[in-house]
């Protein structure tokens, strides 16, 4: 899918081969690259074909085990980079690149310096180098400490790692849910049933919406997400990733604190959100397959659900909150979050181009 502001895009297909999709003029001729460089302009270039029409597809020259980056050459001029946003990597089904993104000034964000993920606990050998070789030098980890704990990140060659807990403690019982199905899937529905106030146990995610506006005011989360901001703007850190658990809710949010500084479009804010939801979509039905089995009660299945989901109306919410507390996004984070025109003006020279 291509956005409003996106000219192309690359998805990979089931049988591995890319598929790249564009918006430009059919009259001008379009040239595909491929490099496994981040740069619209690198010599480091291997012609894929000449004067492609959109929708084009290849075999993936690298298969899947590195990062792979394209170039459209336009009208033998002007040159276009452009890449997957989810990566195929062993074990994640969220790990993302949120580059590309048409930002302030007319800008987009660099592709290969921002990662959003699920955790990165048990990754397998193909998995490890296929990360170790992106360059990661900070991982901001967002899991509470019996979290970490319990599932400790895989070493991918990173310098440094800020441990953030924003006390999200739904997004936690979430992450417990989207868990490897065990004995414990019996013991936390029992949970629910038990524990969970009756009017909240239903489909309706009234306790994430309330999560989600917890991110916005509560003080320990904007400890969290202050320092989070910090550790981005300071460029020897990048590139970055940034993760939870699942990669959706306390994750989302500290995306979309960056996207805003950097100038990024709502529309794409929340489609950049929602793509967790195809992500995870195969992976919610065997969670939810799993419950059905332990209860028929369709209050708390639809409870379950609401917590894995990801839903428009979670990221909305949070827009929503900012805008009562502070008028705007931007506003918000300079009035709550301490920050000035000029660390935004620095996050765009790091981030943009």
């Amino acid at each position: 899918m291509i956005t409003k502001t996106q000219i192309a895009s690359v998805i990979r297909n089931k049988v591995g081969q890319l598929e790249v999709s564009f918006n430009i003029d059919q009259n001008q001729p379009v040239d595909l690259y491929w490099t496994d460089e981040a740069n619209a302009n690198s010599v480091h270039k291997t012609l894929v074909s000449k004067n492609i029409k959109s929708p084009f597809t290849f075999d993936d020259p690298l298969q899947g085990k590195k990062r792979i980056y394209l170039i459209l050459t336009i009208a033998g001029k002007d040159n276009f980079i452009f890449a997957e946003r989810t990566l195929p990597i062993t074990g994640l089904n969220n790990f993302r690149d949120f580059g590309g993104y048409l930002g302030a000034s007319g800008k987009r964000v660099k592709w290969g310096q921002l990662y959003r993920s699920n955790h990165l606990y048990g990754l397998k050998p193909d998995a490890e180098q296929y990360i170790k070789a992106l360059g990661i030098k900070t991982i901001i980890d967002y899991r509470s400490i019996n979290e970490i704990k319990t599932s400790p990140n895989t070493f991918v060659g990173e310098k440094h790692t800020f441990h953030l807990d924003a006390s999200a403690q739904t997004a936690e019982l979430a992450a417990q849910f989207a868990a490897d199905p065990s004995d414990e899937d019996r013991a936390l529905v029992e949970s629910v049933i038990r524990d969970i106030p009756k009017e909240l146990v239903n489909g309706e995610g009234k306790q994430v919406l309330e999560q989600y506006r917890n991110f916005v005011v509560s003080d320990k989360s904007k400890n969290a997400y202050r320092q989070m901001l910090n550790v981005v703007l300071d460029a020897n850190n990048s590139p970055s990733i940034q993760h939870c658990r699942g990669g959706k809710d306390r994750t989302g949010y500290g995306v979309l604190l960056i996207q805003v500084m950097l100038g990024v479009s709502e529309d794409d804010i929340i489609y950049d959100y929602m793509l967790t939801h195809d992500n995870r979509l195969e992976r919610n039905k065997i969670k939810m397959a799993a419950y059905r089995k332990i209860t028929d009660n369709e209050d708390v299945l639809g409870y379950l659900l609401s917590l894995i989901d990801t839903r428009e109306s979670f990221v909305i919410e949070i827009l929503n909150t900012m805008k009562k507390v502070a008028g705007t996004p931007s506003n918000y984070i300079k009035q709550e979050l301490g920050f000035t025109d000029e660390h935004f003006k620095l996050m765009q020279s790091i981030y943009l181009e």
